[in-house]
């Protein structure tokens, strides 16, 4: 099969899958708590989503992780490799952040601007790495930040089918604030290291001139919003395990 067809065919599986997977979510959900029953419509469309989220994230994080760390032709100050797991990777992200995009205009619970920005760049940049094979460690890097993901969708579908109470959730927020550190903010100086090594080698003119703005834009975008989440993060962090006595003030 031709590659282009395969990564094509890719998205769409992807597309369809998450659509799949919000239309089937109240029939799982009802029976894994009875509380999802009592959830109002727009809960509900939320809980559904984050469903969604947390089951396609775990496949594309999980590719995300494996192309950035552990596969031996990508590496960072490679200019140029076709990488297709990657690109049929990046395929599925894209897929899936249309189907996101879609259930936004659908759903008003749904809707939000910054994140309708947010998938607007996600989908360039999926366009960049199903269209491309320049800079891969570099496209990579976008779908090794999907490894957080689920932790993130996680955390919201305890919280609406109310386990917020159980070790579960407590846990999944330890291991969503370590891995949501690990691939979205610790990665931020090895990033422009990169970026700054790839110009000084010369590489830049190799870059297709989609991706170069995306590499430098895009992923401007990407910091500044990363570091303003993870500061939410921190914030609910020292409320809950540090200062518990203050947060409980305030509630009160």
């Amino acid at each position: 099969m031709n590659e282009n067809v395969s990564i094509f065919l890719a998205g769409l599986a992807s597309f369809v899958f998450s659509l799949s997977v919000f239309a089937a979510a109240p029939r799982v959900l009802s029976r894994l708590s009875k509380q999802y029953g009592r959830l109002s419509l727009e809960k509900s469309v939320q809980t559904d989503n984050e469903f969604k989220g947390t089951l396609i994230c775990i496949v594309l994080g999980s590719v995300g992780v494996y192309v950035c760390v552990f596969d031996p032709e990508v590496y960072p100050r490679r200019a140029r490799y076709n990488c297709l797991l990657l690109r049929h990777g990046v395929a599925g992200y894209l897929g899936y952040t249309i189907a996101d995009v879609l259930m936004m205009m659908r759903h008003k619970s749904l809707f939000s601007k910054v994140f309708l920005v947010h998938h607007f760049v996600g989908t360039l940049c999926g366009l960049a790495g199903t269209m491309f094979t320049s800079v891969p460690w570099i496209m990579s890097t976008y779908l090794y930040y999907e490894a957080s993901s689920p932790f993130v969708h996680l955390r919201f579908l305890l919280s609406n089918l109310g386990w917020k109470k159980t070790r579960l959730y407590t846990v999944n927020a330890l291991l969503l604030m370590t891995v949501f550190f690990l691939c979205r903010v610790a990665i931020i100086p090895v990033y422009w290291r990169t970026v700054y090594l790839l110009y000084t080698d010369g590489s830049f003119p190799q870059i297709d001139a989609f991706v170069y703005y995306l590499m430098l834009y895009g992923r401007a975008f990407f910091d500044v919003l990363n570091v303003y989440w993870f500061s939410l993060m921190m914030k609910v962090f020292f409320e809950m395990f540090v200062w518990p006595n203050s947060a409980s003030k305030k509630v009160n």
